[in-house]
């Protein structure tokens, strides 16, 4: 009952079934059944105190990210390479690995550090033009470390760098809090020896805000549609595009398709996908005609 007075009040729609003659407006139940309970519970908690828990996607999160702040004594272009987002992309030594928009990648270090294995940062480095055939080989399981690729073999740290490390963790997620040279390994790249400050974003999972922003859009809770389109492109990226915009389409959200498609516009790798033909849905590629025109291949003309 007191979820039904709530509804209610936000929800025209809700409004209409829970004060009408129908079944829900005897029983005051309306019966969701394309809602998940974890969906309802987040949509729920935040309908009625505008703030997210943790514990309602325990379980569901999968991998986190993790955001990366710099020394202070860092030079200036190598602190704007490091800091920012670190997204999950894939696997290496069994243990997830997490690249930045600056191409910096955060991966676990090998079994044979002293005291056990650290989590490493490492810059990503050109390549030889004049390699050998087996440094041509160590380059593309480099190139593949620094993708979304899961990396079967082995290579070793030494031949991968790392500009910060640390002990601790688990073997699936890195420290937070400060890194210090101290439990580092090796190189440290702050001439101060300042520490680097690492943290978990305890973001929702982006399948939860979109199922949120679904169920608001279908009962037209107008104020939480905004919220959750502004969460939502906060979260938008060239990994994140497809499920967005996908959603965006089907949802018929004009503004979160705009910026879908003003983000493809700058992203190199969205461009290429579209191109290479590699997006599943196929809403998405016809969406991005509006700013790439589709190009029919000339056929021979057969006499």
């Amino acid at each position: 009952m007191a979820h039904s007075a709530v509804l209610r009040a936000v929800s025209k729609p809700f409004r209409q079934m829970l004060t009408g003659e129908m079944s829900e407006g005897r029983t005051k139940m309306v019966e969701l059944t394309d809602v998940t309970q974890a969906d309802l519970l987040f949509f729920l908690r935040l309908l009625y105190t505008g703030q997210v828990d943790e514990a309602d996607w325990d379980g569901l999160s999968g991998t986190p990210n993790f955001h990366v702040m710099a020394p202070n004594d860092a030079e200036p272009a190598s602190a704007s390479l490091l800091d920012g987002i670190y997204l999950a992309a894939g696997t290496f030594r069994g243990a997830p690995k997490f690249l930045n928009s600056n191409q910096v990648l955060l991966y676990r270090g090998s079994d044979d550090d002293q005291d056990g294995p650290c989590w490493k940062l490492s810059w990503k480095e050109d390549g030889d033009d004049d390699e050998d055939s087996d440094e041509a080989n160590e380059r593309l399981l480099l190139e593949q470390l620094w993708s979304q690729e899961d990396v079967t073999e082995d290579v070793p740290d030494h031949k991968i760098g790392w500009d910060f490390s640390q002990k601790g963790g688990t073997a699936s997620a890195p420290p937070t809090g400060y890194w210090t040279s101290e439990k580092g390994v090796g190189i440290w790249g702050s001439p101060g020896k300042n520490p680097v400050v690492v943290w978990k974003l305890d973001n929702p999972p982006l399948a939860l805000l979109l199922s949120a922003l679904r169920i608001a859009k279908k009962y037209i809770v107008e104020y939480m549609v905004r919220w959750l389109m502004e969460a939502t492109t906060e979260r938008l990226n060239a990994q994140t595009f497809e499920q967005i915009l996908a959603t965006a389409i089907m949802l018929d959200i004009s503004p979160l398709r705009m910026r879908c498609l003003r983000f493809a516009e700058s992203c190199s790798a969205i461009r290429s996908r579209y191109e290479d033909g590699t997006f599943t849905e196929p809403l998405v590629s016809l969406e991005l005609q509006a700013i790439w025109p589709h190009r029919e291949t000339k056929r021979r003309r057969v006499f």
